[in-house]
């Protein structure tokens, strides 16, 4: 009974679709517009992948760019050298062992 719940309620909220999601403040109209439209299978009607291009996100988008590989990153950060790892995060290692798999999952290859 619990399971047919589950499947019941999460069939509901795919029927009510994006219109439905209450996207975060921080993310503005535009994204919030296209990321909608693109639910509504933008890019896949009779205009395909120009329909995306021309969205208000991309307004002044270089694709020409994009495509031959020349956009320059919107990051700079100087390196010390080919080893400088100064601009990643650290993280404490991690002392604990992976528990051994036996699902068998992979017997066949």
């Amino acid at each position: 009974l619990m399971v047919s719940f589950s499947n019941k309620l999460i069939y509901t909220m795919v029927l009510h679709g994006i219109e439905k999601v209450d996207f975060p403040k921080r993310i503005s109209k535009r994204p919030e517009d296209l990321i909608r439209r693109l639910s509504e299978r933008l890019g896949n009607k009779k205009n395909g992948i120009i329909d995306i291009k021309k969205h208000k996100w991309f307004q002044g988008f270089n694709w020409e760019g994009l495509r031959w590989r020349k956009l320059m990153s919107p990051l700079r950060r100087e390196l010390k050298g080919p080893l400088d790892h100064s601009h990643f995060d650290m993280f404490p290692p991690e002392l604990e062992e992976p528990p051994d798999e036996f699902s068998g999952w992979d017997k066949d290859f």
